[in-house]
């Protein structure tokens, strides 16, 4: 019970720093959307920071934590002898070193990377791609302190702090909003890319206090025969392939062929994607990155029965809360897209490229906020291999689906959405099946049993709002806010009444968590 308390103390506190994220990254877009709309300027930048954070993600981001967590947690917990300081500084030179050659050579390619066959603008106009590979250079510096700060995120993740990785996210908005409305007026479309500069800054500097405070220091070290550095490295590599994979699949060809559409297909799609990301990271990664340490010293003490249990605990959260995510997209997405965007050069042709975009990424809400956790449950175990081997076939699906949906006589620059919907969905299915097969079990039939529930009470709550605009026909605030609100009251009582065990849990969970706070720091 105590470890469910913390759980939920420590999955309400990412919850609230990233609500408040995703308010200030609404603003963010607001203030975009308002000076440049979806124009050729936009499609530049949404481009040019696809390979910049790809190459983040691949090197530092998402790889690295999953690779670096469990072993430093070994360490720290005193489960593995060795320095925790040593192997932290030599990840964060080793990381450091990595990313700076690698941007440099992405900046000298830069319009090759832009304008090539199959580069992120291709389709672009000539003087579209060529200032979207100067935005591309000022993009990498940016990505390059992203990759240092990353180290120091997953330190606290490890030492269950996640106050401040909470409040990072709003650091990056809040630089990118003083960028546009400082500098954009004289320096166009370059005054986002340096507040994107100054925003990664923010996110570094703010967490180097709250590190020290673990007696975290660094060291000027980089030994390729340390043996915690090479476990390190070895889980990550698969990891960063794996990665590489995903998020070309997703990013880089969604941009290459939507690209070719016309001009704002590719800032659309990318606000569409922004949208969707809000409940996927407020749901899935949070969920995700809470339980991660949890499952990682279950996975140390050979605990299969509590690994099984938090996994299809932490899908069933999810679920509850994904489903009807989803649903709220797709009724209510026009009149938010309206209410936060429709103003200045952002028109309602703008809203209405966003939306048909954004109902199909309701898809891949649900996919990717179940493979948070799934690929997390291997990676407690340090196998980061068996996540790679499905990831090559489902990034071949991706890509396929991707090229054939994307015809402007199928669903346009919409396929991209829809193809990874798909393609995650498989992929999170298949490391389900395949965690079953090793665990006798991850109680998938209560795990379809609660889907099956929220989808109903999902299905009332969209019949509600949709009752309330025939009957009231309201504005969009109103309808916003009446319907809205009328439409989650119907969901979360009906899903109690139909028993689905996280609706009560969760809150309880809360409660108890602060009531009796756990021991470890939050």
């Amino acid at each position: 019970m105590e470890r469910t308390n913390s759980v939920a103390r420590s999955t309400l506190i990412i919850m609230a720093g990233w609500g408040a994220a995703i308010i200030i990254g609404l603003v963010r877009q607001q203030v975009i959307a308002s000076a440049f709309g979806t124009t050729a300027e936009t499609d530049a930048f949404f481009a040019a920071n696809i390979i910049p954070e790809l190459l983040y993600t691949m090197l530092s981001g998402g790889a690295l934590s999953f690779a670096f967590i469990p072993i430093y947690t070994e360490l720290i917990t005193g489960e593995k002898e060795g320095d925790s300081n040593r192997l932290l500084s030599q990840v964060a030179n080793l990381v450091f070193l990595a990313f700076a050659v690698v941007a440099v050579l992405a900046g000298l390619f830069a319009p090759g990377l832009v304008a090539g066959r199959l580069g992120v603008g291709v389709g672009f106009e000539p003087a579209t791609q060529q200032l979207t590979a100067q935005l591309m250079r000022i993009l990498l510096f940016s990505n390059a302190i992203f990759a240092v700060s990353s180290i120091l995120t997953a330190t606290l993740y490890a030492h269950k702090h996640f106050i401040v990785p909470a409040l990072l996210p709003s650091m990056y908005s809040l630089g990118i909003i003083a960028g546009t409305l400082l500098l954009g007026p004289s320096m166009g479309i370059y005054g986002v890319a340096i507040g994107a500069l100054l925003g990664s800054a923010m996110h570094f500097a703010i967490q180097v206090p709250v590190v020290l405070r673990y007696d975290v220091r660094w060291k000027p070290v980089l030994d390729f025969g340390d043996e915690t550095l090479r476990a390190v490295l070895i889980l990550m590599a698969p990891r960063v392939i794996d990665l590489l994979l995903a998020r070309a699949s997703i990013s880089w060809i969604g941009t290459n062929l939507t690209s070719e559409l016309g001009e704002g297909r590719v800032t659309a799609l990318s606000f569409a994607f922004t949208l969707m990301n809000m409940p996927w990271t407020l749901i899935g990664t949070s969920i995700g990155i809470v339980i991660f340490p949890t499952m990682a010293e279950l996975a140390a003490k050979k605990d299969l029965a509590a690994q099984r249990e938090a996994l299809s605990g932490a899908l069933r959260a999810i679920l509850t809360l994904a489903i009807p995510a989803a649903v709220g997209l797709i009724v209510l997405g026009e009149p938010i897209i309206r209410v936060l965007f429709e103003r200045g050069e952002f028109t309602a042709q703008s809203t209405q490229l966003v939306y048909y975009a954004l109902q199909f990424y309701t898809v891949a809400l649900l996919s990717q906020s179940m493979l948070e956790v799934v690929v997390r449950a291997f990676a407690a175990q340090k196998d980061t291999y068996t996540p790679l081997y499905v990831s090559v076939f489902t990034t071949a699906l991706n890509i396929g689906l991707a090229v054939w949906l994307t015809d402007p006589a199928r669903i346009s620059h919409a396929g991209p959405a829809l193809a990874n919907g798909v393609a995650v969905g498989v992929e999170a299915l298949i490391g389900l099946t395949i965690l079953s097969i090793r665990w006798q079990g991850v109680n998938a039939g209560q795990i379809v049993l609660d889907a099956a529930k929220a989808t109903f009470a999902a299905g009332l709550m969209a019949g509600v709002i949709l009752g309330v605009d025939a009957l009231l026909q309201p504005g969009d605030l109103v309808l916003i806010a009446v319907g809205g609100t009328a439409g989650v009251l119907v969901y979360f009582t009906t899903a109690l009444l139909l028993g689905i065990r996280e609706i009560r849990d969760i809150p309880l969970g809360v409660i108890n968590s602060f009531l009796k706070p756990a021991k470890s720091p939050a």
